[in-house]
Protein backbone atom coordinates (compact mmCIF):
# COMPACT_ATOMS: atom_id res chain seq x y z
CA UNK A 1 0.00 0.00 0.00
CA UNK A 2 1.37 3.32 -1.07
CA UNK A 3 1.62 6.60 1.18
CA UNK A 4 -0.76 8.10 -1.77
CA UNK A 5 -3.25 5.46 -1.58
CA UNK A 6 -3.47 5.53 2.28
CA UNK A 7 -3.31 9.13 2.71
CA UNK A 8 -6.31 9.04 0.54
CA UNK A 9 -8.41 6.71 2.56
CA UNK A 10 -7.27 8.38 5.91
CA UNK A 11 -9.01 12.17 4.18
CA UNK A 12 -12.16 10.21 2.72
CA UNK A 13 -12.73 8.14 6.51
CA UNK A 14 -12.66 11.77 8.83
CA UNK A 15 -16.57 12.37 8.14
CA UNK A 16 -16.76 8.40 8.92
CA UNK A 17 -14.96 8.97 12.25
CA UNK A 18 -16.36 11.61 13.44
CA UNK A 19 -19.63 9.49 13.00
CA UNK A 20 -18.46 6.39 14.80
CA UNK A 21 -16.44 7.32 17.40
CA UNK A 22 -19.77 9.57 18.83
CA UNK A 23 -22.23 7.00 18.12
CA UNK A 24 -19.38 3.83 19.31
CA UNK A 25 -19.33 5.74 22.11
CA UNK A 26 -22.93 5.66 23.27
CA UNK A 27 -22.80 2.14 22.56
CA UNK A 28 -20.13 1.69 24.98
CA UNK A 29 -21.81 3.54 27.87
CA UNK A 30 -24.39 1.40 27.63
CA UNK A 31 -22.21 -1.83 27.11
CA UNK A 32 -20.80 -0.71 30.45
CA UNK A 33 -24.37 -0.72 32.10
CA UNK A 34 -24.81 -3.96 31.28
CA UNK A 35 -21.62 -5.92 32.21
CA UNK A 36 -19.06 -5.81 35.56
CA UNK A 37 -17.47 -2.43 36.25
CA UNK A 38 -14.74 -4.26 36.00
CA UNK A 39 -15.26 -6.28 32.54
CA UNK A 40 -16.66 -3.62 30.71
CA UNK A 41 -13.72 -2.45 28.97
CA UNK A 42 -13.41 -6.05 28.15
CA UNK A 43 -16.35 -6.74 26.44
CA UNK A 44 -16.35 -3.66 24.55
CA UNK A 45 -13.22 -4.32 22.41
CA UNK A 46 -14.15 -7.71 22.04
CA UNK A 47 -17.42 -7.32 20.66
CA UNK A 48 -16.98 -3.86 18.44
CA UNK A 49 -13.85 -6.06 17.22
CA UNK A 50 -15.60 -8.99 15.91
CA UNK A 51 -18.92 -6.89 15.30
CA UNK A 52 -19.05 -3.53 13.51
CA UNK A 53 -22.34 -3.00 12.95
CA UNK A 54 -23.83 -0.20 14.76
CA UNK A 55 -27.88 -0.76 15.34
CA UNK A 56 -26.33 -4.44 16.76
CA UNK A 57 -24.13 -3.18 19.24
CA UNK A 58 -27.04 -1.19 20.78
CA UNK A 59 -29.61 -4.05 20.29
CA UNK A 60 -27.48 -6.62 21.73
CA UNK A 61 -27.15 -4.81 25.05
CA UNK A 62 -31.21 -5.58 25.49
CA UNK A 63 -30.31 -9.31 24.41
CA UNK A 64 -27.63 -9.51 26.92
CA UNK A 65 -30.15 -8.41 29.91
CA UNK A 66 -33.15 -10.00 28.77
CA UNK A 67 -30.92 -13.85 27.84
CA UNK A 68 -33.05 -13.56 24.13
CA UNK A 69 -33.06 -16.81 22.75
CA UNK A 70 -30.03 -17.38 20.03
CA UNK A 71 -32.48 -18.65 17.46
CA UNK A 72 -34.50 -15.21 18.01
CA UNK A 73 -30.88 -13.48 17.79
CA UNK A 74 -30.01 -14.90 14.24
CA UNK A 75 -33.11 -13.80 12.74
CA UNK A 76 -32.88 -10.41 13.88
CA UNK A 77 -29.39 -10.42 12.58
CA UNK A 78 -30.26 -11.45 9.22
CA UNK A 79 -33.23 -9.12 8.34
CA UNK A 80 -30.67 -6.48 9.89
CA UNK A 81 -28.04 -7.02 7.86
CA UNK A 82 -29.12 -8.41 4.63
CA UNK A 83 -28.56 -5.93 2.94
CA UNK A 84 -24.95 -5.89 3.06
CA UNK A 85 -26.37 -8.88 0.47
CA UNK A 86 -27.21 -6.52 -1.86
CA UNK A 87 -23.88 -3.98 -1.38
CA UNK A 88 -21.76 -6.82 -2.03
CA UNK A 89 -23.30 -7.75 -4.98
CA UNK A 90 -21.59 -4.99 -6.95
CA UNK A 91 -18.81 -4.82 -5.47
CA UNK A 92 -17.65 -8.62 -6.86
CA UNK A 93 -15.71 -6.96 -10.06
CA UNK A 94 -14.05 -4.70 -7.62
CA UNK A 95 -12.85 -7.62 -5.67
CA UNK A 96 -12.40 -10.73 -7.70
CA UNK A 97 -9.10 -12.08 -8.04
CA UNK A 98 -7.60 -10.85 -4.77
CA UNK A 99 -6.37 -13.30 -1.84
CA UNK A 100 -9.41 -14.93 0.23
CA UNK A 101 -7.76 -13.55 3.43
CA UNK A 102 -8.05 -10.15 1.98
CA UNK A 103 -12.01 -10.69 0.15
CA UNK A 104 -13.01 -12.03 3.39
CA UNK A 105 -11.89 -9.25 5.61
CA UNK A 106 -13.83 -6.84 2.99
CA UNK A 107 -16.55 -8.77 3.08
CA UNK A 108 -16.53 -8.73 6.90
CA UNK A 109 -15.84 -5.31 7.48
CA UNK A 110 -18.34 -3.97 5.45
CA UNK A 111 -20.66 -1.22 6.61
CA UNK A 112 -23.45 1.50 5.17
CA UNK A 113 -19.94 4.13 5.87
CA UNK A 114 -17.37 1.75 4.09
CA UNK A 115 -19.35 0.45 1.27
CA UNK A 116 -19.93 4.40 0.35
CA UNK A 117 -16.35 5.31 0.55
CA UNK A 118 -15.57 1.94 -1.54
CA UNK A 119 -17.82 2.87 -4.18
CA UNK A 120 -17.34 6.63 -4.58
CA UNK A 121 -13.48 6.27 -5.27
CA UNK A 122 -12.98 6.12 -8.76
CA UNK A 123 -9.25 7.60 -9.01
CA UNK A 124 -7.24 4.11 -8.29
CA UNK A 125 -7.60 0.77 -10.29
CA UNK A 126 -6.01 -2.88 -10.11
CA UNK A 127 -4.32 -3.48 -6.36
CA UNK A 128 -4.58 0.32 -5.99
CA UNK A 129 -8.11 0.22 -5.73
CA UNK A 130 -7.70 -2.79 -3.34
CA UNK A 131 -5.82 -1.17 -1.02
CA UNK A 132 -7.73 1.46 -0.91
CA UNK A 133 -10.86 -0.02 0.64
CA UNK A 134 -8.83 -1.98 2.70
CA UNK A 135 -7.27 1.24 4.05
CA UNK A 136 -10.96 2.58 4.93
CA UNK A 137 -12.26 -0.61 6.08
CA UNK A 138 -9.52 -1.06 8.32
CA UNK A 139 -10.07 2.83 9.90
CA UNK A 140 -13.36 2.57 10.03
CA UNK A 141 -12.96 -0.63 12.13
CA UNK A 142 -10.93 0.94 14.23
CA UNK A 143 -12.99 3.88 14.39
CA UNK A 144 -15.62 2.18 15.78
CA UNK A 145 -13.57 -0.17 18.04
CA UNK A 146 -11.70 3.05 19.93
CA UNK A 147 -15.38 4.51 19.97
CA UNK A 148 -16.75 1.81 21.64
CA UNK A 149 -13.83 1.10 24.25
CA UNK A 150 -13.74 4.94 25.22
CA UNK A 151 -17.30 4.36 25.96
CA UNK A 152 -17.23 1.83 27.94
CA UNK A 153 -14.76 3.42 30.10
CA UNK A 154 -15.91 6.14 30.58
CA UNK A 155 -19.45 4.57 31.78
CA UNK A 156 -17.81 2.67 33.98
CA UNK A 157 -15.42 4.88 35.67
CA UNK A 158 -17.56 7.75 35.97
CA UNK A 159 -20.60 8.18 37.76
CA UNK A 160 -23.78 9.31 35.26
CA UNK A 161 -27.16 8.01 33.89
CA UNK A 162 -26.58 6.02 30.43
CA UNK A 163 -30.83 6.65 30.42
CA UNK A 164 -31.54 7.86 27.01
CA UNK A 165 -28.38 6.91 25.19
CA UNK A 166 -29.90 3.99 23.67
CA UNK A 167 -32.23 6.80 21.69
CA UNK A 168 -28.92 8.14 19.45
CA UNK A 169 -28.58 5.74 17.03
CA UNK A 170 -32.58 5.83 16.57
CA UNK A 171 -32.13 9.99 16.31
CA UNK A 172 -29.46 9.09 13.71
CA UNK A 173 -31.54 7.08 11.56
CA UNK A 174 -34.48 9.69 11.79
CA UNK A 175 -31.63 12.21 10.35
CA UNK A 176 -30.78 10.15 8.11
CA UNK A 177 -34.45 9.67 7.05
CA UNK A 178 -35.66 12.97 7.33
CA UNK A 179 -32.92 14.07 4.87
CA UNK A 180 -33.74 11.39 2.47
CA UNK A 181 -37.57 12.17 2.54
CA UNK A 182 -35.76 15.49 0.77
CA UNK A 183 -35.87 13.94 -2.14
CA UNK A 184 -39.05 12.54 -3.76
CA UNK A 185 -37.82 9.57 -5.02
CA UNK A 186 -37.27 8.39 -1.35
CA UNK A 187 -40.76 8.75 -0.18
CA UNK A 188 -42.78 6.40 -1.05
CA UNK A 189 -40.20 3.80 0.41
CA UNK A 190 -40.31 5.80 3.69
CA UNK A 191 -43.81 5.31 3.68
CA UNK A 192 -43.94 1.76 3.39
CA UNK A 193 -41.34 1.54 6.03
CA UNK A 194 -43.92 3.46 8.36
CA UNK A 195 -46.96 1.29 6.63
CA UNK A 196 -45.33 -2.18 7.94
CA UNK A 197 -43.92 -0.50 11.22
CA UNK A 198 -47.55 0.32 12.20
CA UNK A 199 -48.94 -2.69 10.77
CA UNK A 200 -46.66 -5.01 12.77
CA UNK A 201 -47.22 -3.13 16.13
CA UNK A 202 -51.13 -3.88 15.73
CA UNK A 203 -50.56 -7.59 15.73
CA UNK A 204 -47.11 -7.47 17.82
CA UNK A 205 -45.63 -6.53 21.03
CA UNK A 206 -43.26 -4.29 20.95
CA UNK A 207 -40.59 -6.58 21.48
CA UNK A 208 -41.92 -8.86 18.46
CA UNK A 209 -42.83 -6.28 16.17
CA UNK A 210 -39.35 -6.06 14.22
CA UNK A 211 -39.09 -9.59 12.35
CA UNK A 212 -42.33 -9.09 11.29
CA UNK A 213 -42.13 -5.53 10.23
CA UNK A 214 -38.96 -6.37 8.03
CA UNK A 215 -40.03 -9.00 6.24
CA UNK A 216 -43.68 -6.86 5.16
CA UNK A 217 -41.17 -4.09 4.19
CA UNK A 218 -39.45 -6.57 1.81
CA UNK A 219 -42.70 -7.77 0.30
CA UNK A 220 -43.77 -4.41 -0.35
CA UNK A 221 -40.27 -4.08 -2.29
CA UNK A 222 -40.71 -6.75 -4.26
CA UNK A 223 -44.42 -5.96 -5.09
CA UNK A 224 -43.49 -2.30 -5.60
CA UNK A 225 -40.08 -2.74 -7.02
CA UNK A 226 -40.83 -1.21 -11.10
CA UNK A 227 -42.65 1.56 -9.58
CA UNK A 228 -39.58 2.32 -7.10
CA UNK A 229 -36.98 1.69 -10.00
CA UNK A 230 -39.09 4.31 -12.09
CA UNK A 231 -39.14 6.54 -9.95
CA UNK A 232 -35.68 6.65 -8.62
CA UNK A 233 -34.81 6.68 -12.93
CA UNK A 234 -36.94 10.07 -13.17
CA UNK A 235 -34.25 13.11 -12.55
CA UNK A 236 -35.17 15.48 -9.80
CA UNK A 237 -38.15 18.22 -10.97
CA UNK A 238 -39.10 16.11 -13.96
CA UNK A 239 -42.93 14.51 -14.28
CA UNK A 240 -43.17 10.73 -12.96
CA UNK A 241 -44.52 8.12 -15.41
Amino acid sequence: MTRTVFKAALLASLPVMMGYLTMGFAAGVLLSGGARVGAAPFWALLSSAVNISGALQFIMVGWMRDSVPLLEVALLTLCLNLRYAMYGLSLIGKFRGISPLKKFYLIWSLTDETYALETAERRFKGESAVSYCLAVAALDHFYWVAGVVSGAVAGASLPFSNRGIDFAMTALFLVIMTDQCRERENRLPALIGLGAALVSRLFFSVANMLIPAMVLMLVAFMLWRGRLDCAAAVPEGEPKP
